[in-house]
Formats: structure tokens, sequence, C-alpha cells
């Protein structure tokens, strides 16, 4: 917010040196982004925070500086203006829609002349960074930065009917903005209308077709106070950002509507001449109740460690224009309309601190922190991470939120998500059940970007409703992973961590049709334990997603992973002796899952044997139709000595046997 000290000091006194003046403001809890000196004024750039609108105005900084000061506050003097008629039979305001407009007030001013602003508002205007147009459009500008109240001026003979309606807009409708922009509206956005169509976006901008002219002659003056959500939301959609909906969005003053209003008449009928109407139309849903605020005195004292008389508290908050009251040993407040940030006795203690000064806080002189050891959940969890990206995945943090379709896609219905708000909320609106349509964006954002080779992990939350228990939501910490390479990749990713991390049992993957991934996938068991799911997406899922290679996909129960973990290693000498290995070939069914093979192989007990792999599959001639051949690798080594063929051969031979016997197999040549 730009702050002129010329301007600045028409309601407060700010003689003292701009770098003083800004020293204050910060250890009043102001930060200044920059101090501008031109020919003849000083402009602060002032941060206001989110929750201080009072102070997108020059009156209410200047209200701020007299409270931090203790300098005396002079707001503008509204005398009594020269009217002619009655505003209520000139015009009429209807407002269908109140909890979208709270108030709105209007006045007619008649026989104006459009024409140049003085220099003096001009040059207060360029200050703060806006440019003049006109002395009327001025006039509403000037005491928009004044009041921090944005105000309309309509072109009252382009009015249809003399009325003015606060409505919804209806589906379908469109309206030319002031900047020329074509606004296609819709049922959540406010409008301002005529008796014929909208008129103005409420607390956005007006419309080209009813703005202020040089052939305007009367105006309808607006002041009002608009629904600071449904401002923004509006302002977003429509892609059309103001000073106006800047200030609405966080909210103003509802007794301010009426004061600026005033002061805008007033500043008119002084540049641009005319006839103010008696009077002021004032639609207003319900009157401004002062809400009270205690603060107990000694609560200040305990929670900021330092004595601030009970006195000195009444002056800060009586400076704030709070009318403090002492009442049972507490100080009672009444919350000015320019404060509704003040609710709760903590923000009292807030503004008696900031006032008093931070500075006078004394800092210890050491801070206590006592240091705990790596838990056994984080100390996994990292080295988990580590063993990902050995083994070539990258991790991703992604958002929680996705569309409840993408949900479905991964086979979660509406009666098992949690949404938040599907009303107001259209998209992103459904708390994930599943890590995979992140992982499936992120995948998208990289091909976009020429990224083709991608292989990433993420480890989150995710929370569903358990069907059959009443809607039960269960939560549980997933790790998600998707690659574009092949799906034994993804698999011996999987095999590695689960066997880096220690866990005891034997690992299968049990082709079980449709799971969670949205394809082909296999179920993930430790010695019967589920595990967790893999697989590929499926067409749809790609096509959703617009991917354009295979993407291999993973869902894993990270916490059953990590209560499984035995991370703790035996020691074992390094092998002495040379490994014998003996690669075999199977002719089995075509439907003859790896597990099985695998199975009859593991049935012999062979202490010598140290391992058996997969190497490869093939079908084709002469392998006979309905057929394929296995290739397993058995590796054997002893302890003792070097084996001799004929002991290899020997459980070589036993191998052979136990898999004929078990799948039917043959043995090829």
């Amino acid at each position: 917010m730009k702050i002129s000290l010329n301007w600045l000091s028409d309601y407060v006194d700010v003689s003292m040196p701009a770098g003083e003046l800004s020293e204050r403001l910060m250890h009043a809890g102001f930060c200044i982004e920059e101090i501008a000196e031109t020919a003849d004024d000083i402009v602060l750039d002032v941060e206001v925070t989110s929750n201080r609108p009072d102070l997108l105005g020059h009156i209410g900084m200047a209200r701020e500086i007299a409270a931090a000061t203790g300098a005396a506050f002079k707001a503008p003097v509204l005398p009594a203006l020269p009217t002619s008629g009655k505003a209520a039979d000139l015009a009429t305001v209807e407002v269908p829609a109140p909890d979208l407009c709270p108030r709105y007030t209007a006045r007619v001013i008649r026989g104006v002349k459009i024409g140049p602003s003085p220099d003096w508002l001009v040059r207060r205007l360029e200050a703060v960074g806006l440019r003049s147009v006109n002395n009327v459009v001025d006039v509403t500008n000037y005491v928009l930065m004044e009041y921090s109240q944005p105000l309309h001026s309509f072109d009252y003979d382009k009015l249809a009917g003399h009325k003015i309606i606060v409505r919804r807009a209806s589906a379908g409708e469109t309206m030319t903005a002031i900047d020329g922009t074509v606004c296609r509206l819709d049922e959540s956005m406010l409008v301002i209308a005529d008796a014929k169509r909208p008129v103005a976006i409420a607390g956005i901008m007006g419309g080209l077709d009813s703005e202020v002219s040089a052939g305007t002659v009367n105006i309808l003056l607006e002041s009002a106070q608009f629904d600071p959500l449904a401002t923004r939301k509006a302002s977003r959609k429509l892609a059309l950002i103001s000073p106006s909906n800047y200030r609405f969005e966080r909210g103003i003053d509802p007794v301010g509507v009426e004061q600026a209003s005033l002061r805008a008449c007033q500043l008119i009928l002084e540049l641009a001449g005319g006839q103010l109407a008696e009077g002021v139309i004032d639609v207003w849903a319900k009157p401004f109740e002062p809400p009270v605020v205690s603060l107990r005195p000694q609560r200040t004292n305990k929670l900021l460690g330092i004595e601030v008389p009970t006195d000195r508290q009444v002056e800060i908050l009586t400076r704030l224009g709070l009318s403090p009251k002492l009442k049972d040993g507490q100080i009672v407040c009444a919350i000015p309309p320019h404060r509704a940030d003040l609710t709760r006795e903590i923000d009292l203690i807030e503004e008696v601190a900031r006032l008093h000064g931070y500075d006078k806080i004394p800092v210890g002189g050491k801070v206590t922190h006592a240091v705990q050891p790596e838990g056994r959940q984080q100390r996994l969890r990292r080295e988990a991470c580590q063993i990902l990206a050995a083994c070539g995945f990258d991790e991703a943090v992604t958002f929680t939120f996705i569309d409840q379709v993408e949900a479905k896609l991964f086979q979660y219905g509406k009666e098992q998500t949690v949404c938040v708000d599907p009303i107001n909320r259209r998209t992103n609106n459904t708390i994930r059940p599943t890590l995979m349509p992140s992982l499936m964006k992120v995948c998208k954002t990289n091909q976009d970007m020429g990224t083709d080779d991608l292989s990433v992990f993420e480890i989150a939350s995710v929370i569903y409703r358990e069907i059959g228990k009443q809607g039960e939501l269960n939560e549980h910490l997933e790790l998600g992973l998707a690659t574009t390479g092949e799906l034994r990749y993804l698999r011996g990713t999987i095999e590695t961590l689960i066997e880096r991390l220690g866990l005891a049992g034997r690992i299968a993957f049990e082709p079980a049709g449709e799971l969670n991934v949205g394809g082909f996938a296999a179920r993930i068991n430790v010695d019967g334990r589920l595990l967790g799911a893999m697989g590929l997406a499926n067409e749809d899922v790609l096509e959703y997603y617009g991917l354009k290679k295979p993407i291999a996909l993973a869902e894993i129960y990270f916490d059953r992973l990590l209560e499984l973990a035995r991370p703790e290693r035996k020691y074992q000498p390094i092998p002495v002796f040379p490994p014998i290995k003996r690669d075999l070939s199977f002719i089995v069914d075509d439907s003859a899952a790896w597990s099985k093979l695998a199975g009859a192989v593991e049935s012999v007990r062979q202490d010598i044997r140290e391992s058996c792999q997969f190497v490869t599959i093939y079908r084709g001639k002469p392998i006979p139709e309905g057929k394929k051949s296995v290739t397993i690798r058995l590796t054997y080594r002893s302890s003792e000595g070097t084996l001799r063929s004929e002991q290899v051969d020997e459980a070589v031979q036993a191998v052979v046997s136990a898999v004929k016997a078990g799948l039917g197999a043959e043995l090829r040549v």
C-alpha cells in the first residue's frame, strides 16, 4: 500500500523525518518496503497484512500512526451539503441477495460537468500509482485511497428504469467491463443490474455501457459492502483484478460505507458541480452492533512475560479507538467497525504488545530444547528413501486433493471417498484414497517437459471410507511408485526394498486381476500377508492423463512394511569358495505362474543352494502352442570347500524331479 505523506498530513501530524516514521511503523508491526522521494512528496510503500484492510486507505494508516505516536487524529469534516429533490423519488434499489450484499447505498447527483481534475488531485492519485480519468471518476478513486472504501459512479441516464438490482447473475448472461473484457457470468457471481441487464460485477468492475463519460450529466453513486469470498471467486473466474476487489476480498467497514459516500458527494459537488438529491437509498440487511471483547490485564502480563501496568494497557486501547472501560478487574472494549480483526482476548493482547513495544519484551539467555533420538519409523522411512533412490527412483511431494473422477479411475467410488465442499470447490475436492492419481500427474508433467524416462515414488497418508463399516474412515501410510520402465524393473525395485529392510519370509507376486492400480495387477505378499499391489496402468488411465508411454505402478502399505521390517542384519563372512551356476529351461503350461515354479524349487531343501533366479521366458518354435519355456539359474556354493561337479549334478537332478512332479514340466535340452 503506497502512502503519500502530503496526503497523510491532512489527518495526522507526520512532521517527523520519514525514516523515523518508518521506524515507528516497523516497531508497530508494519514492514516498510520502500521510501520513495519525489520533487514535492515522500511515498511509503507499506506491507499490509490481509487481516488489516482498514490500512488500505490513508485514514486507516493515519489512525495507526496516531496510536503509535500519540499524535491527534483528524478525520475529514463532512459538512451538510445543499440538496435538491429526493433520492428515493429518482431511483430505486433492490437487494434480493442480502447474503452477498449486506449493505448497498445509492445517491443521485444531477447536473454535473465532466472535465479534468485539478492538479492537487492528479498529483495525489499519481503518487499512489493511479492515473487521472476525469473529475468524477478521480473522486471515487480518491475516496477509495482515503477511506479504503471502493465506490462506483454510474451514468444515471443509462440505467434502465433508473433502477438498481443487486442479484446473482443468470447463467449465460454476459457483460462488457470498463476495460473491454467480455465477461461470461454464472449463478455464483453477484452483479449490479438495472431493469434490463447487468451494469457492473459487484465489487470488481463496472460495465462499459453505463460508465461515466464526457457526455454524462447525472450520476448515481454506489457505496456498498459485498461478501469477500463471493467477490474473490468471481474475480478469479473472470480474471478481473482491480483495487476495488482487492479491498472487498479482505472486508470493509460497514459503517464507513455511508461516510465514504458523503465524502465523495462533497468532492464531486466541489469539483464537478451539480445538485445532490436529498437523502440516501440505504438497503442494510443488519445494522452494525459493536462487538464487545474483554481483556484480563494479568493475562497480558503472563503471556508477554513483562509487567504492563493496567493504566498503560487502557491508554493503548484508547488510542486505538476501542473505548476501553474497567469492569470487575477486566478491560472491556467496544470494537469499532473498521477493526473486524479483533475478536478475542488474545487479539487485544497483541495490540497492547505491539504498541507498548516488542523491543521491551526481554530475550532469554538460552533456549532449552530436549534432543530426541531418531525414532524407528523415521529411521526406516529414511532408509527406504535411500534404497529407492539407489534403485533410480526420485521422491515426489504432491497435493493431497484430487478430483472425484480420478478416484473412480482407480476403483474408489463416492461411498468410499471423502469430499470437501463439493459445491463451492468443484475441482480437487476429494482427499486422495491412493497416491496413484498424484503420481500419474507427475508423469504427465514430466512428459510435457520432455522427460520420457521417469521413475518416482512418494510416501504419504491416504484416507478412504471402509465399506461395510458404517463409513468408518481409514487412514494409512502408503508408498506409491510409478515408472516408465518395464514391469519387471518395478518388481525388482520392490524386491530390493523388501530384502534390504529385512522382511522375513517369502515374497510372492500373485496375479489378482483388476486392483486399485487401474490395470493389470498382482498382489504383493510376504509369507501370506498382503503388502500391496502392482501392475500396468490401463488404457482408460493413460488416456485420462494424456500419457503416451505405458506406466508401471505400485501401491504398498508402508506402515505394514515398517511393521514387518527387521533392518538389523546378522554378520556372515564373505564367501571364500567359488559358486557353480546352472541354467535350466523348463517347458510348462503358458498359464503356469513363476511363483509355482519357484515354489517347486524351494520345496527341495538344499543347504548348498544359494539362490534361484528367473532368467527369461520364450514362446515360439519349437515350443508347442499353449506352452512356454522358462529359464532359471541355480547357484550353488559351499562354505567348507569347492564343490565338485557330481555334487551339483545330484542337487540339480533333485530340483528337476521336483519341478516335473509339481508342474508336469519337461526339461528343455
